[in-house]
C-alpha cells in the first residue's frame, strides 16, 4: 500500500529514499566540489560567486590542494560514501573518474558514490566511463527542456547505475514538475529528489526579479517547501513506482552538516578537546601562562599559553577563556560556507 513518511525539517518521501541520500541522513558521506565550471546558467544557482565558473575543487567546504585531502576527509568522518558536484563535474570528466576510482580502490566497492550532473555533456560513452570506474548513483538535474532526453538516455544505456533526478521546487511550476514526475515513473527512473529552492547572495536578485518572495527568517523561496509536499503527496496517490524525496534546506545546514561535523570533531580531536553538540573543537587557554608540571602534563603548552580540557579549568578555577574552533584539515582557516558555525571564543573569570 502506498504510503507518505514525512518528519519536518528532515524530509518527506514516498517509497523510501535514495541510496545515496540514506548515507546523507547519516552524515556519512563526504562532498567533493569537482569543479566550478558550468555550461549553464541556471536563475536560481545558490552556488557562490568564489566557485562559480570557477575551475576550484572542494571536499566538505575545504579547498582541495591534492586527492590525498579527499582520502583524508573521508577518514577523517569515517565515510562511508561521497557526493560529487559542482558546477558541473562531466566538464572535468579525466578528473572526476580519477576521483571515483581513487575512493572505490582506497574504501572498496561498497563505498557509495553518488554524481550530479545536469546531462549536458552526457554520452552513452561517458556513461560507460563512469560505470567502469565505479559511480554507484547518477542524479540529472535538466536545466533545460531539450536536456531531458539525456534522462532517457541513461536509463536505456546504464547496466548498473542507478539513475534518479533532482530539481528545486518554485510554487509556480507544480503542474508542470508533476507531468515530468508521471513521464519519468514510465521511463524507469529510480528517484526524483524535490529540492527547497533556496536564495543566496549569487541568486537572490534573479529570484526577486521573477517575483518570488522569500520565507520569513529563511533563505529559501516562500511556498517552495509546500508545493514539493503537494508533489509527495500526488505521488503516493498515484502509486508512482519511483521514489520521491523532498529534501529541506534546513536538513542540509542543521543535520546533515552538523552529523558530518561532530565525526570529524571525534576524529581529530586533541586529547584536551572537547567536541560540542555543534560538532566544534573546545577547550580552554590559560591568558598568562601557568608554570605547574602537572597541569602541563594535563594539557598543551604553547607558545606560552597553556591549553586545558575546559571542565578541569573552570573546577580548578583558572583565569582565561573558551575557544571553539572548525575541525579543519591541518589546522587551516575556517571555511567561508560555514561562517554560520563561527569558530568562538570567550572570556572567563
Amino acid at each position: 500500500m502506498s504510503s507518505m513518511k514525512f518528519i519536518k525539517d528532515v524530509y518527506a518521501y514516498h517509497g523510501g529514499l535514495p541510496l545515496g541520500c540514506m548515507y546523507c541522513v547519516q552524515g556519512v558521506k563526504i562532498v567533493i566540489f569537482i569543479t566550478g565550471l558550468c555550461s549553464d546558467k541556471c536563475f536560481y544557482c545558490p552556488v557562490s560567486s568564489h566557485r562559480l565558473h570557477k575551475d576550484v575543487m572542494y571536499v566538505d567546504e575545504e579547498p582541495l590542494e591534492t586527492i590525498n585531502d579527499i582520502i583524508e576527509e573521508a577518514y577523517n568522518i569515517g565515510a562511508e560514501g561521497a557526493s560529487i558536484t559542482g558546477g558541473d563535474p562531466l566538464l572535468r570528466l579525466k578528473r572526476t573518474i580519477k576521483v571515483i576510482k581513487v575512493l572505490k580502490e582506497v574504501f572498496g566497492e561498497d563505498f557509495h558514490i553518488h554524481l550530479y550532473t545536469s546531462g549536458r555533456f552526457l554520452t552513452v560513452d561517458v556513461l560507460a566511463e563512469l560505470e567502469k570506474a565505479g559511480l554507484d548513483e547518477l542524479r540529472i538535474h535538466p536545466t533545460t527542456q531539450e536536456l531531458w532526453s539525456r534522462v532517457e538516455l541513461a536509463v536505456k544505456h546504464s547496466r548498473r547505475l542507478t539513475v534518479g533526478v533532482e530539481v528545486p521546487v518554485f510554487p509556480d511550476m507544480v503542474e508542470e514538475l508533476w507531468k515530468m514526475m508521471l513521464w519519468l515513473d514510465k521511463i524507469g527512473v529510480k528517484f526524483i529528489n524535490l529540492n527547497e529552492a533556496e536564495v543566496s547572495e549569487s541568486n537572490i536578485e534573479q529570484v526577486m526579479s521573477r517575483n518570488y518572495s522569500i520565507a520569513r527568517g529563511r533563505a529559501v523561496i516562500e511556498g517552495s517547501e509546500e508545493a514539493a509536499i503537494e508533489l509527495v503527496k500526488r505521488a503516493m496517490r498515484h502509486g508512482l513506482r519511483m521514489k520521491v524525496h523532498y529534501c529541506p534546506a534546513r536538513f542540509k545546514d542543521y543535520v546533515q552538516m552538523r552529523l558530518r561535523l561532530i565525526r570529524k570533531a571525534m576524529r581529530l580531536a586533541k586529547y584536551y578537546e572537547n567536541v560540542t553538540r555543534d560538532g566544534m573543537l573546545e577547550y580552554f587557554e590559560v591568558l598568562h601562562g601557568v608554570e605547574d608540571k602537572v597541569l602541563a602534563d594535563i594539557g598543551e603548552a604553547t607558545g606560552g599559553k597553556l591549553l586545558l580540557p575546559t571542565r578541569l579549568a573552570r573546577e580548578i578555577g583558572l583565569r582565561g577563556r573558551v575557544i571553539r574552533r572548525y575541525p579543519t584539515l591541518r589546522g587551516r582557516s575556517l571555511p567561508i560556507e560555514i561562517e554560520s558555525i563561527p569558530k568562538k571564543s570567550y572570556d572567563t573569570a
